[in-house]
């Protein structure tokens, strides 16, 4: 069976208020024409569909709009499957109409058996060719049902899981010479390329940090998944990798970039061809870009330089530009590039100060200068101001499990509020 495996879409994502919709229309466009092209029988999502529970209307039209172009191409299959950054009640909705379609969505595992989660791919002529076991992103309090708290929760809770969802796909092959294939949306450990022996939450010899843990988690062995799954299809990591060499268990990555840390990072889908028994066959299928995006960084008089180069440049589309700048004293950014003329389509949608200490978050702001403060983010004000108050060292595992347990819901009321 040949299908296409993608996730971490994140749709509504605006990085910097850049409006994104027209590139989420030509990637969509792109897609459809792999899958045709490729003659894939499916397309697995594995998670993080869209930013935000409550994502913008566009981003839930593309949605809809694009798994509806869908219908009547070789594609037969779609699985999607919610991320933690999903609303499972918003993914599950339409989850009755869409079946219909054979399109199979998995919000969530509260109240959901896990064989009811198991499904038979079918092929153009309406045979069974795949068994999906669509796992979605499963939180914390829903693992306990599958393993008691203690050393080790998160390897025992999951293994449990996937044990329990690979003999519900076993008990439906039936002994068919069909493969079993499973998603995820998880953090996985000891991967490969970027995020390579670098525990999460650290920084990679680039400079760029790694994607948190989700919740208290912590990173799952390979082993929870059983060697009988021909293929799983994993969601939360932002570029393509596999999960301990094991050819079977992989991370598409983002189609998208989702932050200025991710620029030299290639956007891929993975195009599976899988048989029972058999190593899978994986090809990586570079995502075109449709805008570009670049980083500057350096002293002011280094970016200075930079984007005088940059302003000699004919550049044919918008391209988007982060200036990381190290903070000076008697320095200002701002008016060593008022100097130059820097119009569309260049844009400047982000300004970083750096200090020296190499510290993003002091743990108050009164290093900040007043047009330091004006660069941040309401992310970075609202990081800052948690851990001046935990008195946490902005570097320490305790520090990025604080932000991860609170940034999500301090992202969650400011979407409320802004909506």
């Amino acid at each position: 069976m040949k299908f296409i495996h993608t996730a971490d879409w994140h749709l509504g994502n605006s990085m910097h208020s850049i409006d994104r919709i027209e590139e989420v229309r030509a990637c969509f466009k792109w897609l459809k024409m792999q899958i045709e092209e490729q003659k894939a029988e499916a397309l697995i999502v594995s998670g993080d569909i869209f930013d935000t529970i409550n994502p913008p209307v566009e981003a839930r039209h593309e949605y809809y709009k694009f798994l509806a172009s869908l219908l009547g191409t070789c594609c037969m299959n779609v699985i999607v499957i919610a991320g933690n950054h999903d609303s499972a009640s918003f993914i599950n909705a339409p989850k009755e109409l869409l079946e219909a379609l054979n399109i199979h969505v998995i919000g969530n595992i509260a109240d959901t058996p896990v064989e009811n989660c198991v499904f038979e791919l079918k092929d153009s002529e309406n045979n069974t060719c795949a068994v999906c076991a669509a796992i979605p992103f499963v939180r914390e309090a829903e693992l306990r049902k599958f393993a008691e708290d203690g050393e080790n929760f998160a390897d025992n809770s999951f293994k449990e899981l996937y044990k329990q969802a690979y003999n519900a796909a076993d008990s439906l092959r039936a002994g068919r010479n069909i493969p079993i294939i499973a998603t995820g949306h998880l953090y996985a450990a000891n991967l490969e390329g970027r995020l390579a022996e670098v525990p999460c939450g650290e920084k990679t010899d680039d400079g760029t940090k790694t994607i948190d843990l989700v919740g208290n988690l912590g990173a799952v062995n390979v082993s929870v998944f059983p060697p009988g799954f021909d293929y799983v299809a994993l969601g939360h990591i932002h570029y393509p990798t596999r999960v301990a060499k094991n050819d079977r268990i992989r991370y598409s990555g983002s189609p998208f970039l989702l932050g200025f840390d991710e620029v030299n990072i290639r956007r891929n889908l993975l195009l599976v061809d899988v048989q029972r028994g058999c190593t899978p066959q994986v090809t990586q299928l570079e995502v075109p870009s449709f805008f570009d995006f670049m980083r500057i960084e350096g002293t002011v008089e280094e970016i200075k330089t930079a984007m005088a180069s940059l302003c000699l440049r004919n550049f044919e589309r918008n391209t988007y530009i982060e200036i990381a700048y190290d903070v000076e004293t008697g320095k200002n950014i701002h008016d060593a590039l008022a100097e130059l003329d820097i119009n569309p389509p260049l844009h400047i949608v982000s300004w970083k100060p750096r200090f020296r200490s190499g510290r993003h978050y002091d743990s108050t702001l009164e290093s900040f200068g007043v047009s330091d403060v004006t660069e941040l983010s309401e992310e970075d004000v609202f990081k800052t101001l948690i851990l001046s108050r935990t008195g946490l060292d902005p570097e320490s595992v305790e520090a990025k499990q604080c932000l991860d347990e609170y940034l999500p819901l301090f992202k969650e009321i400011a979407n409320e509020a802004e909506q």
